[in-house]
């Protein structure tokens, strides 16, 4: 084994691939004593082997391109291993490059990694599929079960407000019952979100004071009675006002389940099954490289 290993694994299909010098790239970990390696696997089981390996070999980097789904499956093979994860953001969203303050410039990401520092990080499960972000159930998963894979890539999250403003007359509230420490409830809901960080998609906060640090998953589930008050929660989360308003609940919690059978379960933008669900959070789980300075708001303990 290589005292000093890294690799990049890349998915192909990705949006940041088009600006990615994969050449250049080897050369700048190769001058800063890296034995490195580019990976480019052409499936979501590409990636998590290619992950799965470089665990094993102990790289002591995991670079990994593409958008938040192929990072979740990574780290869920990274977990609990010597290696860090570290993320070059080139997909739709790019939520957790944002949460952590990597640049979107794929070569100035890499060298902010190499420049900078290691921070133990929760990792999130849903019926044990990882997920470093957030667990959606009910309506977000609806609408993102709707977009292609390649209507992601050409528009980004334009796809998902495309697709999901001519299905909101057509969403109705379901009657789910859920648990967690402490609670529990039969309850209508719309939108259940589970959040091991702060952003979701990029732009909102459902949980404004989550850390990814805390051994602790906060939810916020979304109880509207009508269409109309519906409308008042969305447009209370976008100016993050929807804490303590009528039909909005919020937890701090180490596990959340769902019983109620047939909504769909969505994982940091990829749907990945219905409920029932168990959501459980692993504390300080995967070893993450972020740049260096002081750590984002999200990630302080």
């Amino acid at each position: 084994m290589a005292a000093k290993s890294a690799t990049i694994v890349a998915n192909p299909r990705a949006r940041g691939m088009r600006r990615f010098d994969g050449e250049e790239a080897l050369r700048r970990l190769e001058a800063r004593g890296f034995e490195a390696r580019l990976e480019l696997p052409d499936s979501p089981a590409g990636t998590a082997e290619a992950a799965r390996a470089a665990a094993a070999r102990g790289d002591a980097l995991v670079f990994v391109l593409g958008g938040d789904g192929t990072v979740r499956l990574a780290a869920g093979e990274l977990a609990g291993s010597g290696s860090a994860l570290a993320v070059l953001p080139g997909g739709t969203a790019n939520v957790w490059a944002k949460e952590a303050g990597i640049p979107r410039n794929l070569l100035r990401a890499l060298d902010a990694h190499l420049d900078g520092q290691r921070v133990a990080m929760d990792l999130g499960r849903a019926n044990g599929e990882p997920f470093l972000l957030m667990a959606g159930i009910g309506w977000d998963a609806q609408i993102a079960a709707t977009v292609t894979p390649a209507l992601k890539r050409r528009l980004g999250v334009l796809a998902y407000v495309l697709h999901g403003i001519p299905m909101l007359h057509r969403l109705r509230t379901t009657d789910l019952a859920w648990e967690a420490e402490g609670a529990s409830a039969v309850e209508g809901v719309g939108l259940a979100v589970v959040s091991n960080t702060r952003l979701y998609g990029g732009i909102l906060t459902f949980s404004l004071e989550a850390s990814a640090r805390d051994g602790q998953l906060d939810a916020c589930i979304f109880t509207p009675g009508n269409a109309l008050e519906a409308l008042r929660h969305a447009l209370k989360v976008v100016v993050r006002r929807h804490p303590g308003d009528t039909g909005v609940r919020e937890l701090r919690t180490p596990r959340f389940e769902v019983t109620t059978p047939g909504i769909p379960v969505q994982l940091d933008g990829d749907v990945v099954g219905e409920t029932p669900v168990a959501i459980t959070v692993e504390q300080g789980a995967i070893t993450m490289s972020v740049p260096a300075g002081p750590l984002t708001a999200a990630l302080r303990a």
